[in-house]
């Protein structure tokens, strides 16, 4: 119910966005060096931990664009996967630095022109991703050798993270306000487990795969990379 809830309101700001942008109180000058605009990841309600949100970006000169996106996050109903529970957010930080080049085009007299391409760049993410999340699991202790069996425990977490990414813009219609962002990426982050419920002494079980196969639980505490990857929808306002 509050995923519901929250995702109508997401929506219901957007909408209001979009009413301002109908009624004419902002306008995309096709050409110009610097846009701020909205956007939205409809993919990220397909993945096992449901984001739910919207972003926002500015970029401020030919070059250099900074983008934020904060998400309201929860367990997907379509995977039958731990935890039990789970809500919580995710906040993205990145700074653009678009590459411009000249690219070679045809007029319809067969003239050679040049255009500027603005729509590719690299830059820098950081993500902060803070959660919730409850289930049952096997707990631990080695002095005196005890063991709890499919304990509850309550938990909160916080992963860290950072990347380096690459992307570009494709057009979506004819006035250039409307823009496909893909973006794809490689870095680190870190996750930071305390458990709310758990008698002191004891530590979770933790069923490894082989070779590193196998992601990592939930409940783990643990450094790894991460590939960002995603595909979001932009409406230029101004």
């Amino acid at each position: 119910m509050r995923t519901v809830f929250l995702t109508g309101l997401l929506f219901t700001i957007q909408l209001c966005a979009f009413a301002q942008l109908k009624s004419g109180k902002y306008r995309h000058k096709p050409g110009s060096e610097t846009e701020k605009y909205f956007s939205f990841n409809p993919f990220g309600l397909a993945e096992p931990q449901i984001a739910t949100g919207f972003g926002f970006g500015n970029r401020f000169t030919e070059r250099s664009e900074y983008f934020t996106e904060l998400s309201y996050i929860t367990k997907s109903p379509f995977y039958d996967t731990e935890p039990d529970k789970l809500n919580g957010y995710r906040l993205l930080l990145q700074y653009r630095y678009h590459i411009l080049q000249s690219m070679p085009t045809l007029n319809l007299r067969f003239k050679r022109l040049e255009r500027r391409d603005r729509n590719s760049f690299i830059g820098a993410e950081f993500r902060l991703k803070g959660y919730n999340f409850s289930s049952t699991n096997t707990f631990i202790k080695s002095n005196p050798a005890d063991t709890l069996q499919k304990y509850f425990y309550k938990a909160g977490a916080v992963s860290i993270g950072g990347a380096i990414i690459f992307g570009r813009l494709y057009d979506l219609s004819n006035d250039g306000n409307w823009k496909l962002d893909v973006t794809a990426g490689i870095g680190g982050k870190v996750k930071m487990v305390k458990y709310k419920n758990v008698p002191n002494g004891y530590q979770s079980v933790v069923i490894n795969g082989g070779f590193g196969l196998k992601p990592p639980a939930i409940y783990e505490a643990v450094g790894m990379p991460y590939f960002p990857l995603c595909i979001r929808i932009r409406y230029i306002i101004n």
